[in-house]
């Protein structure tokens, strides 16, 4: 009777269960998520079994599975791996406990669970641990002998495998050496100085010499090190000739004219050196050395050194130069839109202003910066080329699954996992599915996935998805206060994290137009925005979207109003930029003009992140029905 009971008690809680609409179980899902926080793991599983269609149930699972580890749920782990492997969390927890099995040194339920060499250099170690625990030292050298061979300090689960092999000779006099030159090449000092202690008395005094002269390569000409290109010396040359070009570049040609001399270079170092010198040489703007660059360059073969050759050259307003070394580079280089629109330019300079409007005409009808640029130049309409994704009604119905799925994700702010489910589906499928999901994206108010779609789909032209007009009361509220175009915010922010509202760059910036936190802080200070404390707040869009427009009008009342330096800024810094405006040596007296200005910017960053702001506004301009306008009267005069 009571087996019965509870039978019939199973089947309401089944129907029960069943019943649940979307906001039920979004609700029973946030309770066991906070549930599951406060460690409250009995009544969090409670919740989860009420939940057993919900989209991220297995998310719940997870999180019980990681935070109840043990050594014997090999089972319920790998279960959970084969049901859940079409989402990443299954790697994600399946690293976990692996992680959790060596930390319990339980050797023999490590390679049970996973008994291939893992892809992680910490876990590889672990495994070389495990098959050692079994006496398997000669069946895992040749895997511990490449993870050996690496420029950089390995983790210290790899302390243990690599001394007992150091103490068996199988890490050999030769192996020793072959790491230390990789740990030259990476210039990682503190391990060649360990590598050093391991070494016989002949190898240690040679490699505490190598490593002296790491240290002060000016001393490089008067080596005694580098007299044969059998001496094991030999190949560290080149690594000390370069670091020796990044900060005396005349004494680095010298001293590889010295050596070339007594014990030539083969053909791939001769040149790799001779880029690398003729990079450093305009990078540094070491005029003296020009005639021996122009001399080099066309030996080289290198369309990367012509372009930076070329923007030097425009940088002096060298126009001869400019035209000579455009005509050097490859032909479908020739006749891209950037070394086009610089071949009217000197045409121009010529004054043969017909032959320049030819060269302009074929790239005005480019929606890019220099199309836009040139078809001012020629008073033409701007070229959107803009296709409009329509929407098909069943083509989507197959993935309809994985949709919902993100959308959970997406309804409890599971970003990073969205972002990364997202790409998953876009991975392998046709370019009309593609769209579609970027159609659909764009629907959801979605629109960071909307530009991702676009992207994967490479459909340059389909503006609303590629360009999705977010916020717009957000934007043009902020826009306004500030006096600054909707259209410019909106280019800023599209090319800072393409709507991303919580993307976190490597270096901290955040949020939809990426501030720094310092930045944000003091913005927040000067326009008096009391409501900003932290900064988990800069994803907040309200705030975000606040002080990125109030930052950037500060930029531009520094810049008195000039929209190229103040955008140059956003992305560089305003100190990089005051140096590059103040950097005129070796210039005459005639200014540089906008558009040589913006092409010789530094940093290649921060000349494609101007470009393509100035751009994007043109776009937005179209999409919000506004005058298209690329530069006005005052910014193509100004000089700089």
């Amino acid at each position: 009777m009571f087996r019965i009971l509870l039978v019939m008690l199973s089947i309401v809680f089944s129907s029960a269960t069943f019943s649940l609409s979307l906001n039920q179980q979004r609700t029973l899902y946030s309770d066991a998520r906070s549930l599951q926080e406060q460690n409250n793991w009995q009544q969090a599983d409670e919740k989860l079994q009420m939940l057993p269609d919900y989209p991220l149930t297995y998310l719940l699972q997870y999180q019980s599975l990681k935070n109840n580890f043990s050594v014997s749920d090999k089972e319920k782990i790998s279960a959970f791996i084969i049901k859940n492997k079409q989402y990443k969390i299954s790697n994600k927890l399946q690293r976990e406990y692996m992680f959790y099995l060596a930390g319990q040194q339980s050797w023999q339920a490590f390679l049970d669970f996973y008994p291939a060499l893992p892809r992680s250099t910490k876990l590889k170690c672990f495994h070389f641990q495990a098959k050692m625990s079994q006496n398997k030292h000669d069946q895992i050298w040749p895997d511990v002998k490449k993870v050996w061979l690496s420029g950089y300090s390995q983790p210290n689960a790899c302390d243990s495998v690599f001394k007992y092999y150091l103490t068996q000779k199988k890490v050999s006099q030769s192996l020793i050496w072959q790491r230390f030159q990789l740990a030259h090449r990476s210039n990682k000092k503190a391990l060649m100085k360990y590598l050093i202690t391991l070494m016989d008395a002949d190898n240690k005094e040679l490699a505490g010499q190598l490593y002296k002269l790491n240290q002060s390569p000016q001393k490089l000409s008067r080596s005694s090190l580098f007299t044969s290109h059998d001496h094991a010396s030999y190949p560290f040359l080149k690594d000390m000739l370069k670091r020796l070009a990044r900060s005396d570049i005349n004494l680095a040609i010298q001293t590889y004219q010295i050596y070339d001399s007594k014990v030539p270079f083969v053909f791939s170092d001769e040149i790799e050196l001779k880029k690398y010198f003729a990079s450093r040489v305009l990078i540094k703007n070491k005029q003296g050395l020009l005639p021996w660059v122009d001399k080099t360059l066309p030996s080289l073969g290198s369309e990367k050194l012509i372009a930076q050759r070329i923007r030097y050259a425009i940088k002096y307003n060298n126009w001869p130069d400019i035209e000579n070394w455009i005509n050097q580079l490859p032909q479908e280089a020739i006749h891209s839109p950037t070394w086009l629109y610089w071949q009217a330019r000197v045409l121009e300079e010529k004054e043969q202003f017909a032959q320049a409007n030819k060269l302009y005409q074929k790239i005005a009808g480019e929606r890019k910066y220099y199309g836009f640029l040139a078809a001012q130049k020629l008073g033409l309409t701007y070229q959107l080329n803009a296709q409009i994704v329509e929407p098909e009604v069943t083509s989507l119905r197959y993935v309809q699954k994985q949709l919902d799925h993100i959308e959970e994700l997406y309804f409890h702010q599971y970003m990073n996992l969205v972002k990364r489910e997202w790409e998953s589906l876009l991975k392998g499928r046709d370019i009309d599915v593609q769209r579609q999901l970027g159609l659909y994206a764009f629907d959801k108010g979605w629109p960071h996935l909307s530009v991702l779609a676009s992207i994967r789909s490479k459909s340059w032209d389909a503006i609303n998805i590629r360009f999705p007009e977010v916020k717009p009361e957000l934007f043009s509220e902020n826009a306004n206060k500030f006096q600054v175009p909707t259209s410019y915010i909106y280019a800023i922010t599209r090319q800072e994290s393409s709507f991303d509202q919580f993307a976190n760059s490597p270096v901290g910036a955040t949020g939809y137009m990426q501030l720094m936190p310092a930045t944000a802080k003091e913005t927040a200070r000067k326009i008096g925005l009391k409501e900003y404390k932290k900064k988990a707040q800069l994803t907040e869009s309200e705030i975000n979207v606040a002080l990125g427009t109030a930052y950037f009008d500060s930029l531009l009342k520094r810049y008195k109003g000039n929209r190229i330096l103040a955008t140059a800024a956003y992305n560089a810094g305003p100190n990089r930029v005051d140096r590059w405006k103040k950097n005129k040596k070796g210039r005459d007296n005639k200014a540089l003009s906008m558009d040589s200005w913006v092409e010789t910017i530094p940093y290649k960053e921060t000349r494609r992140y101007v470009k393509n702001v100035l751009a994007y506004n043109v776009i937005y301009q179209h999409i919000q029905q506004q005058p298209m306008e690329f530069f006005n009267e005052k910014e193509l005069g100004a000089t700089y």
